[in-house]
């Protein structure tokens, strides 16, 4: 277990800029702070071994360490209400589609000091009104819609609550089911509306609903089912009821954190901890699949019990980056009651300052959408299959036990969530157990770490071994700076896994390429997923996996638009991105068993190559490495023109054999019939790449996550690490490369 965890408030800064840290006690009493510049994360006994430096910075001294916990669960939240009149008579109602029924009480709408509809462990429709409750004989349904509402006639002392499970068919609309008690209720103003929640008596949210909500409404008189049907399925015809007192429209600035109230009260409300939103509501048949053209038709949001967007947490202390401290990845060492062993890392990037360039022409570029995609993440103890894949036992480390006992921590986008629905959030505004050095993986061959975060730092490695002066920059930083943020660079270097990319990411990269610019792509399986980034909320990054793509789990029909910016999801590769267009190659294949050499094409022996090979002699390299025991393997990537490498590009050098664990992705297999089983042989490679753009630049590609594994053995006194520095000594030249005048893709 992890006895202190933390995180800061942003993953990336500059010199002068504050830095604020949020440390949590799981055991700890006291701890320690100071700041550390990582080198080499890995501690495989076969690596270089690690490496960081002490920064010399006062973080204050020993903290006593307290307790925080992890509140997940999504809602939403209308504060503001006591400008209405007291209520009287009233009508309480939504539609609800519950994806998960456990035992547990879930609130669908509450107004506390008036009324709540909840659904109780039974799974049976409650109302509550002052001190009455009514429980419906209905159960709900994961399969249908309901309409239901709670109305009070204060004239008749009448309470009733209602419930109309809705019908596919195209037939007269359900009667709704009524259950009713005399009541004798006192006129009352709502504090606030809670919808998906509620409060406990200790004010804390409570009750959260796994399941859809759409169009939540309040009236100041009662209504009859049927008519508060009618006026639900119009918000037109909804505004214009003079009886309205909220209605909220979940399908309005759709892309912001804002709930909207049409009503002429304007009781505007939020949402908390990034609930799903656009997505199918009550009235959607598949009549549009792209919720910008018919809004109304997604004006549902989909809670979960377990989103996670800000743990929240009161920050514990802060650092200033000095003005002087040079671009590099560090991290917040917190060590706690003197245990340097059980010491967590809070990692994030310094890049250089904006206002002023560092004068260095190389830029590393931090991989921190994929950091977040797989943030916390549980696939070796949760996934079905995950040890077949990777032809061995899975090993646990301490952080893996952290999360099993702590789930409220939040999802990586490889999970569902308990109602068995895709996670498309993940935020890096909570602690990220996985993002720090010394952390084992799943992945990554043989139990070692050599995944993420980890093998990243074997290219942080290699730079300082080899001297190379260096800037850091983030996926964060390239997407709000794009271009302006590269050109002051000749070469730019990828990660290992570069997987997850904005459009501002993407057109950013392959600006800097077509502008003479040089991009060393160190990895595989890169430039494969759309991500986006919300305005209104930092921190936080949607995935929505659309259509193809080696995913665990779909949006779901009619959901495959992201909500925080409308584009569609899924594959760069459908996206008039492919990778193969920027860097030549794209993703092929994916296996966690065992890594190969690469094979030397005749292609090695073209000129426009002879500086990659200088001292380098084949007919293979790299059959050695920290991955898989080799240079190509994990995930691998091969050139197809077909998918948009150019024509000119020059594969030199490929592997040619891979266990059965390596499988064809499945947007490459079309048809899967017998007659493939040669096709998916000749596919699954991984394709070292080089060419030359029009503007002067170049691209050189490994197509393999272990190719940076391969770097670090025997210190990075090997053959794969000397030809990457060929290549980053000719592509940091100021010469510009020739074009060979290839037609392109």
């Amino acid at each position: 277990m992890l006895p202190i965890v933390g995180y800061t408030n942003k993953l990336t800064a500059e010199p002068g800029e504050t830095v604020d840290v949020m440390v949590s006690s799981f055991g700890a009493k006291t701890y320690s702070a100071d700041l550390r510049q990582i080198i080499q994360g890995d501690t495989n006994p076969e690596g270089p071994g690690y490496k960081d430096h002490l920064i010399t910075l006062d973080l204050g001294g020993t903290r006593t360490a307290i307790s925080k916990p992890f509140n997940p669960g999504s809602c939403v939240i209308v504060p503001g209400l006591g400008a209405l009149p007291a209520i009287q008579d009233f009508t309480l109602a939504a539609v609800v589609r519950p994806t998960l029924l456990d035992g547990r009480r879930r609130s669908i709408v509450a107004l506390p000091g008036l009324a709540e509809i909840a659904i109780d462990g039974d799974g049976h429709l409650t109302g509550q009104a002052g001190d009455i409750a009514l429980v419906s004989s209905v159960k709900l349904s994961t399969k249908h819609w309901h309409v239901v509402s709670l109305s009070y006639d204060a004239r008749k002392e009448l309470l009733s609550l209602a419930i109309a499970r809705d019908r596919d068919e195209a037939s007269t609309p359900p009667r709704a089911h009524i259950v009713s008690t005399k009541a004798l209720l006192a006129a009352r103003v709502p504090s606030e509306c809670i919808i998906a929640a509620t409060r406990g008596a200790d004010g804390e949210l409570t009750a959260f609903l796994d399941g859809k909500v759409d169009r939540p409404a309040l009236f100041d008189t009662c209504l009859e089912p049927d008519t508060i049907r009618t006026l639900l399925t119009d918000f037109a015809l909804l505004r214009r009821q003079r009886s309205l007192l909220a209605a909220w429209d979940f399908s309005r600035r759709m892309t912001s954190r804002t709930i909207c109230d049409i009503s002429p009260f304007q009781m505007h409300g939020h949402i908390h901890n990034a609930p799903a939103r656009a997505m199918t509501g009550w009235l959607w048949k598949g009549q549009e699949l792209d919720w910008k053209l018919r809004p109304d038709l997604y004006s549902a949001i989909h809670f979960h019990s377990t989103d996670m967007y800000d743990a929240g947490w009161d920050v514990d202390f802060s650092l200033t980056i000095p003005n002087d401290l040079k671009s590099g990845v560090y991290a917040v060492r917190l060590v706690p009651d003197g245990d340097e062993d059980s010491a967590y890392f809070c990692v994030f990037a310094v890049r250089p300052p904006r206002d002023r360039p560092s004068g260095n022409t190389v830029a590393f570029l931090f991989p921190t959408c994929s950091y977040m995609a797989y943030a916390n993440h549980r696939l070796g103890m949760d996934v079905p299959g995950t040890e077949i894949g990777m032809g061995r036992a899975v090993e646990l480390d301490r952080h893996h036990m952290f999360l099993q006992n702590n789930p409220g921590i939040g999802f990586s986008v490889y999970e569902t969530h308990d109602d068995e629905s895709g996670v498309f959030h993940t935020s890096r505004l909570r602690p990220i157990v996985d993002m720090q050095p010394k952390v084992k993986s799943f992945l990554g061959g043989f139990g070692s770490n050599i995944w993420q975060f980890n093998a990243d730092t074997h290219i942080l490695g290699w730079l300082d071994a080899i001297g190379q002066d260096h800037d850091v920059i983030t996926d964060e930083d390239m997407h709000a700076d794009g271009l302006t943020l590269l050109q002051c660079y000749n070469v730019v270097i990828t990660g290992t896994h570069p997987e997850y990319y904005t459009r501002n990411m993407i057109e950013a990269l392959q600006g800097f390429t077509d502008r003479g610019g040089r991009l060393m792509y160190l990895g595989g399986n890169g430039f494969y997923w759309v991500v986006s980034f919300n305005e209104d909320m930092p921190g936080i990054m949607e995935c929505r996996r659309s259509e193809a793509g080696i995913r665990p789990w779909e949006p779901g029909h009619g959901q495959f638009y992201h909500g925080f910016t409308g584009e569609y999801g899924g594959l760069w590769r459908r996206n008039d991105h492919p990778p193969n267009h920027l860097c030549g190659v794209g993703m092929t294949s994916q296996g966690f068993d065992v890594s190969e050499p690469y094979v030397l094409s005749d292609n090695a022996t073209d000129p426009r190559a002879a500086f990659i090979f200088d001292g380098i002699s084949g007919p293979g390299i790299g059959n050695f490495g920290l991955a898989g025991g080799g240079a190509a393997g994990l995930e691998v990537d091969r050139a197809d023109p077909a998918q948009g490498t150019p024509d000119h590009a020059l594969v030199l050098a490929s592997s040619v054999r891979h266990t059965d664990i390596y499988l064809m992705t499945p947007e490459d297999l079309l048809d899967p019939t017998p007659d493939w089983s040669g096709t998916q042989a000749d596919i699954i490679r991984a394709d070292l790449t080089f060419f030359e753009t029009e503007g002067g630049g170049a691209v050189f590609s490994t197509g393999s996550i272990a190719w940076a594994g391969a770097m670090a053995w025997n210190n990075y006194d090997n053959e794969v690490a000397r030809m990457t520095h060929n290549v980053l000594r000719r592509f940091n030249e100021e010469t510009p490369f020739d074009f060979p005048g290839g037609q392109g893709w």
